[in-house]
């Protein structure tokens, strides 16, 4: 058995020998965590930190050995022969039924790792081996990550997970990208999919490989528009089978997709944000629908890194939701929730599609007019909602559900990106609201900026008033 933390990447090909070469003939293999980035802690420490928090929490009768024996083993990664993992999760369990649900003692949590460690340290030390660093080489304890000649490298995070940031640095790491083939000339590309870039580096590597398992069941054709990046986007979307189409400038979303759906040949469209990942099944289901209803819209729902899910069909908007949504980009988020609970909130009457994975036919997106340029980024999908009701086109939920890292697409600094968000409501209140109701909202904006710069500057004052009387 190997068992790798959810944050651990394989870094070359492990064959079944591999595996049991280096667990030879005990029951159990890991690799020693030989300190903590930043800290000075070593062996001495964690066999203390081992003797009054983990023995002393799962089992006090149990004894500890000496310092030159004990090793504190990390279970990022785990070889074990499957008796023995048996045997460990026998003992384990029978342990979980007798001891407090919290599993913390003096502050301290107690995990996986702590029961490993017991196992391996305490009640069957004879049948443990230590591996070496390649097995689990960590950037939470070795220097110089990555090195080169690693096995597995591993992104501890203690208990929190892999955060989006490592996933992508995960993937950059495993390299060996797929390469998305291009479509079979006998076979015409059913669907068209339309990514936009800009600085879009750390996640359009994912997004294309996903495509790349896709198009092996699904004849597509892939087209990035890329919007004048500045990092390492172009290098990760030089692929055989990708049309790339480059802007010298950003150019906004809304004129890069619109160039994109002319240079597309397939008669259906899906306009993917570079941090949304495809699946075969939402693909085949929105064909399957655009098909049953030309002049159609679909979209699935999606979850996002914490697993929260959005609907990908949204109620239409408001003025009390423009207002609620500048209220809350400007940190008045108890006020908005406030606005939410008002009648009208939501505009039932209509509702527009999350255009993170959009599908349309070609012929269909085209007669819409495409997306409305006079948008730099954002409510564009909004306002194709609207275009939608006038002429009483549907907007289709599918019943799929595809993962989306939202705001992870494009390297943008949170800042500017408040900025567009607001710029962009104000549009479309100009354009679907009127002018006296725009420009009451570019007066919120004014007065919700003006009163946060007064905050930061009063909260700068105050550092520099301490920094003279400490300093």
């Amino acid at each position: 058995m190997l068992q790798v933390d959810a944050d651990a990447v394989l870094l070359r090909r492990l064959t079944a020998q591999d595996v049991a070469d280096a667990l030879g003939d005990r029951g159990m293999a890991m690799v020693e965590q030989t300190g903590i980035a930043g800290s000075a802690m070593g062996r001495r420490d964690f066999l203390a930190h081992y003797r009054n928090y983990t023995l002393a929490f799962v089992d006090g009768s149990l004894a500890a050995p000496g310092e030159e024996d004990f090793r504190y083993f990390n279970s990022g990664v785990v070889i074990a022969r499957a008796d023995e993992l048996r045997r460990f999760l026998d003992w384990t369990s029978a342990r979980l039924r007798l001891l407090p649900p919290d599993h913390a003692i003096g502050g301290q949590m107690v995990a996986d790792q702590d029961y490993f460690q017991i196992w391996t340290n305490t009640l069957a030390p004879e049948r443990r081996r230590e591996l070496p660093w390649q097995w689990n080489h960590c950037r939470h304890w070795d220097d110089g990550f990555p090195r080169e000649g690693a096995l597995i490298a591993h992104f501890s995070n203690f208990c929190n997970g892999p955060d989006i940031e490592a996933v992508a640095a995960m993937h950059t790491l495993a390299g060996e990208a797929r390469i998305p083939a291009a479509p079979d000339g006998d076979k015409p590309a059913a669907l068209a999919f339309v990514i936009v870039t800009h600085n879009s580096s750390k996640l359009i590597g994912y997004c294309l490989d996903k495509l790349a398992d896709l198009s092996a069941h699904l004849p597509s054709e892939i087209i990035v528009v890329d919007n004048g990046s500045m990092d390492h986007t172009l290098e990760k979307i030089a692929r055989p089978g990708v049309t790339i189409l480059r802007n010298t400038r950003n150019e906004g979303f809304a004129a890069a997709a619109n160039r994109g759906a002319k240079a597309a040949r397939a008669d259906q469209l899906c306009f993917l944000n570079p941090d949304c990942v495809m699946t075969l099944a939402a693909a085949e289901a929105a064909l399957a629908v655009l098909r049953a209803k030309p002049g159609a819209i679909a979209v699935p729902d999606y979850v996002d890194w914490h697993g929260e899910r959005t609907a990908g069909r949204q109620p239409g908007y408001s003025r009390i939701k423009l207002i609620a949504d500048m209220l809350h980009s400007h940190g008045k988020a108890r006020l908005a929730e406030r606005l939410k609970q008002l009648p009208g909130y939501d505009c039932d009457s209509w509702s527009w599609p999350l255009a993170a994975a959009l599908f349309t036919s070609r012929s269909s997106f085209a007669r819409l007019g495409g997306f409305d340029e006079r948008y730099f980024c954002y409510m564009e999908d909004v306002a194709i909602g609207v275009e939608m009701v006038k002429r009483g086109l549907e907007i289709v939920r599918l019943d799929q559900v595809l993962p989306h890292f939202g705001r992870h697409g494009a390297d943008v600094a949170p800042v500017l990106r408040a900025q567009m968000l607001s710029t962009a409501r104000i549009q479309f209140a100009r354009l679907y609201y009127g002018r006296t109701f725009a420009i009451a909202l570019t007066a919120l904006r004014s007065l919700l900026h003006g009163r946060r710069a007064v905050k930061d500057a009063l909260r700068h004052g105050r550092r520099a008033v301490t920094f003279l009387a400490t300093g």
